[in-house]
């Protein structure tokens, strides 16, 4: 008889950690779930605020760097776009601002940071007309950085 009672013991405590682990797996499951639906939420609304663009960083030493799907605020410009990916360096005058060094590269003699975007309708890079902290981005934008000699 002894033998049947340890039995039942062992059976019942097997049983009680069956049925905590299964309250634990579902309670694990429900947090799951409900972190899952905050993030989305969050993400809805981070992709309310945000655009995406692409960055390409050319260090004119063979070396590129693409910041592809970059998530920037709603309404920045190249400068704050190229500062999320990049330290910026740079002087402001009357013509907006002048990038002077990207990740501590620049200000060689005759060599400067020039940048451009890509023109889906021309499908060429064209120069950019104005300072980089006075072009807006917009999402899906391409734009280039390159280190070049003048």
């Amino acid at each position: 008889m002894n033998g049947n009672k340890a039995w039942m013991w062992v059976a019942a405590a097997l049983l009680c950690t069956t049925i905590a682990a299964s309250y634990a797996a579902i309670n694990y499951h429900s947090q799951v779930e409900s972190y899952k639906k905050n993030y989305e939420a969050l993400l809805e609304d981070l992709e309310g605020l945000t655009i995406l663009v692409n960055i390409k960083i050319d260090y004119g030493n063979g070396t590129v760097a693409w910041y592809n799907e970059t998530r920037v605020p709603l309404d920045s410009t190249l400068l704050t776009a190229t500062q999320i990916v990049a330290s910026v360096e740079y002087s402001t005058s009357e013509y907006g601002a002048f990038v002077n060094k990207i990740n501590g590269v620049g200000e060689d003699p005759d060599t400067y940071w020039l940048w451009s975007y890509w023109d889906p309708d021309k499908r060429s890079w064209e120069f950019g007309p104005v300072g980089a902290d006075q072009w807006v981005l917009h999402n899906g934008d391409t734009v280039s950085w390159t280190y070049t000699t003048f």
